[in-house]
C-alpha cells in the first residue's frame, strides 16, 4: 500500500474510532431533504422556482457540504442539461457546457458572481478552476438563453455563484481541513459576527493536490471577506471581495506533446483572479432599488512567456416595482473591459471595449394562477451593431399538483478579443452568435416533498464560432482559423425528481437528451446523474452516480470522435464526533473506473481518489 493511501486509511480510521467513542452526541442536523429555496437569476429577486417559466436547478449550502466537492465544476455534474469536461482531478474543471452551448474555451455561457459577470476578459470566457466551494452559499442554474436579463455570453445558460453574506451571528468561528490520496491537502477557516447594524464575514483558505498524473499538480489560495451596513431605515450596503491564486501546469501543451510524439514540457500557469462587490438597497413597500459597483481582475503570467492583465468594471441600475397587479423590474447596465497583453510579441495589447444595456421584465398574473413573463433587453456594444433581446414565457397550474410552462428566449455573444485578434486561429472578421430557444414543460407537486419536471426544447442557433473544419483529404495538423457556421438545430428533453422517501432518505434522479445537429463537438447526447442522502442515527451518507453515453469530442489528431461511455460512484460519509465537530470521509470514482472526457488529454480521469475531512466550529 502506497504512503498516500495509508495516510489517508490512517486517518479514516481514527474518525470511525472518535466517531464510536462519541457515539452519544447530540447535535441539531440539517434536514435530509430540503425543499427548493427561492432563487434571483431568472427574475433578479427572490421567486419559487416553482413558478418560473423556464428550467432552473438550485444547489444549496447543505447540499454543497454533503457532496464533499471543492470545485464547482465537480458539483455541477449532478445538475441536469449540465456537461463538464475535466482533464483531471481538483484544479482542472476544463470546460462546461448547457444544452450544448459552452465551446472550447467556455465562451457560450455565463457566470455571475452574486448577480455581475465574471470571465476573463480579454479571452472572453469563465475560468472554472477558479471558481472554488468555500466561500458558496448556493448555486443557482437556469438553462437556455438569457439575453433579455442577462445580456451578452448568456447564450446556453447562466450560473449564478451566490456567496456566503456576512453574519447573522454575534460572533462564530469555524474551520475544514481535509487530506488525502494524490497527496491532497488543504484548510479553510472561516469568522463572522455581527452588531447592531453590521455584520461581516471573512474566510481563508489553501488547497494542494500533487494530481493523479506528473502533470496534474493544482494549488490554490483564496481569501473572501462580506460586510454589511445598515445606513438608515430604508437603505443598506453591502460589501464582497474575493480573490483567488492558483498554479497549475499548461494542460494544451500536455495535449499537444502528445499528438507530436514528445516529451510535454512542464510550463506552469500563475493566475491572480479579484472580484469586487459594492451595492446599494433601497427598499420601501413594494418597491426597490439598487445599485451595483463591480470590479473583476485578473494577472495571467505563463511560464512559456504570456503574460496578460484583463479587467471589467460595471455598473448595474436596477429598480422593481408594481405594475397592476403585476411586477416589473428595469435597469440599465454599463461595462467597460479588456486589458493588455505584455508577451510575448508580436501580440497586440491594450484591448478595450464599452457596453451598454437596458432592459426590463415584466411578469404579470393571468387567470387561473397563471403568470405571463415578458421582457426585452436593449445591448449595444462597442463596434458591434445594437441588438434586440426578447424574452416571452408563460407558467399555469393545471391540477393542484400539475403545472405547465412555456418559453421563447433569445441569446446573444458578441466576438471576443482572442477570437478577433489572437493566436493565429483568429478572424478579424467574425460576427456575433444568436441562438433562440423554444421550450415547454410541464411540473409536478409529489405528495410528501419534492418535484418531478420534465423540459422538450429546441435551439436555432446562428454564426456559431467554431474552429473550421479540417478537409477529409487534409493531414492531420494543428486547429484551422475560426469562423462563422449557418444555421444549427439542436433538440432535447430533460427529466428530473427530487423528493423524499422517508424521513431519514431522500433521492435524486435527471436523464438530460441531446441531438446536437450538426456541431457535435464537446456535446453528450445522453446522460443520466442519481443519487441519494440518507441518514442512519448519527452517520450521514450521500451517493452519486452519473453515466455518460454519445460525448463527442476531438482527439489529438484534430478528428472528431465518439468518446465510449462510462458510469462514475461517489460516495461521502459524515458524523458528529462532538458539540461542533464533524468528521467525513469522501471516495471519488468508488470502483476505479477507467474513463476519459478528452480524448485529446493522454492520461485517464484519476482512479480511485479518498479524502478525509474534519471540520469544526465554535
Amino acid at each position: 500500500m502506497s504512503r498516500k493511501i495509508a495516510c489517508a486509511v490512517t486517518l479514516a480510521l481514527l474518525m470511525a474510532i472518535g466517531a464510536a467513542l462519541a457515539a452519544d452526541v447530540e447535535e441539531e442536523e440539517p434536514p435530509v431533504f430540503e425543499a427548493e429555496p427561492l432563487v434571483v437569476v431568472a427574475t433578479g429577486e427572490p421567486a419559487d422556482p416553482g413558478t418560473l417559466p423556464t428550467s432552473i436547478s438550485v444547489i444549496t449550502r447543505t447540499e454543497i457540504e454533503r457532496s464533499g466537492y471543492l470545485n464547482l465544476m465537480d458539483l455541477l455534474v449532478r445538475e441536469p442539461g449540465v456537461w463538464v469536461r475535466r482533464q483531471g482531478g481538483l484544479g482542472y474543471g476544463g470546460t462546461v457546457s448547457i444544452r450544448g452551448f459552452g465551446g472550447s474555451p467556455p465562451t457560450e455561457l455565463m457566470v455571475l458572481v452574486d448577480g455581475h459577470p465574471s470571465e476573463m476578459a480579454i479571452m472572453g470566457h469563465i475560468l472554472p478552476s477558479s471558481y472554488l466551494l468555500d466561500n458558496v452559499e448556493r448555486v443557482e442554474i437556469l438553462r437556455g438563453p438569457s439575453g433579455a436579463l442577462h445580456g451578452d455570453m448568456a447564450m446556453g445558460g447562466v450560473i449564478n455563484i451566490v456567496t456566503r453574506a456576512a453574519g447573522d451571528e454575534a460572533k462564530a468561528a469555524s474551520a475544514r481541513a481535509t487530506a488525502g490520496t494524490f497527496d491532497t491537502n488543504g484548510a479553510q477557516v472561516w469568522i463572522s459576527g455581527r452588531s447592531p447594524e453590521s455584520s461581516y464575514r471573512a474566510q481563508a483558505g489553501s488547497l494542494f493536490t500533487e494530481g493523479s498524473n506528473p502533470f496534474g499538480e493544482y494549488r490554490a489560495d483564496n481569501r473572501s471577506i462580506a460586510l454589511t451596513h445598515q445606513l438608515g431605515a430604508d437603505w443598506s450596503a453591502d460589501f464582497r471581495a474575493q480573490q483567488v491564486l492558483y498554479r497549475a501546469f499548461d494542460q494544451t501543451e500536455v495535449a499537444k506533446a502528445y499528438a507530436q510524439g514528445r516529451q510535454p514540457l512542464f510550463l506552469a500557469q500563475h493566475f491572480n483572479r479579484q472580484d469586487y462587490d459594492l451595492e446599494f438597497t433601497h427598499g420601501r413597500g413594494d418597491r426597490r432599488s439598487q445599485i451595483k459597483l463591480y470590479r473583476t481582475a485578473g494577472d495571467h503570467d505563463f511560464q512559456d512567456g504570456f503574460h496578460s492583465k484583463d479587467y471589467a468594471n460595471g455598473i448595474m441600475l436596477s429598480q422593481w416595482a408594481p405594475v397592476g397587479r403585476g411586477r416589473i423590474v428595469y435597469g440599465a447596465d454599463w461595462r467597460r473591459y479588456g486589458g493588455d497583453i505584455y508577451s510575448p510579441p508580436p501580440l497586440v495589447n491594450d484591448f478595450n471595449r464599452t457596453q451598454r444595456d437596458a432592459h426590463f421584465v415584466l411578469d404579470y398574473p393571468t387567470g387561473g394562477g397563471g403568470q405571463v413573463t415578458a421582457g426585452l433587453r436593449y445591448a449595444k456594444p462597442e463596434d458591434f451593431d445594437a441588438k434586440w433581446l426578447p424574452t416571452l414565457g408563460y407558467y399555469r397550474p393545471i391540477t393542484p399538483a400539475w403545472s405547465a410552462f412555456g418559453s421563447v428566449r433569445r441569446g446573444y455573444r458578441v466576438p471576443s478579443f482572442r477570437e478577433l485578434f489572437l493566436f493565429g486561429v483568429n478572424n478579424p472578421d467574425l460576427r456575433p452568435e444568436t441562438v433562440l430557444q423554444y421550450e415547454v414543460g410541464a411540473r409536478r407537486s409529489l405528495a410528501g416533498g419534492g418535484q418531478f419536471d420534465v423540459s422538450v426544447f429546441q435551439l436555432h442557433s446562428d454564426n456559431l464560432i467554431i474552429q473550421a473544419p479540417r478537409p477529409a483529404t487534409a493531414p492531420p495538423g494543428p486547429p484551422l482559423q475560426l469562423q462563422n457556421v449557418g444555421d444549427v438545430t439542436r433538440r432535447g428533453f430533460e427529466l428530473g425528481l427530487r423528493r423524499p422517501v422517508s424521513t431519514d432518505t431522500a433521492v435524486y434522479a435527471n436523464f438530460s437528451y441531446l441531438n446536437p445537429g450538426d456541431i457535435k463537438a464537446q456535446t453528450v447526447g445522453r446522460r443520466l446523474a442519481a443519487g441519494v442522502d440518507h441518514r442512519s442515527g448519527k452517520w450521514m451518507l450521500s451517493g452519486d452516480v452519473e453515466y455518460v453515453d454519445r460525448l463527442f469530442d476531438y482527439d489529438q489528431t484534430n478528428t472528431l470522435v465518439e468518446v465510449p461511455s462510462f458510469i462514475v460512484v461517489n460516495l461521502k460519509v459524515t458524523r458528529p464526533l462532538s458539540q461542533g465537530v464533524r468528521a467525513g470521509l469522501v471516495v471519488e470514482n468508488l470502483f476505479d473506473r477507467t474513463y476519459r472526457v478528452d480524448p485529446a488529454y493522454p492520461y485517464p480521469m484519476p482512479g480511485r481518489a479518498i479524502r478525509v475531512v474534519w471540520e469544526m466550529g465554535w
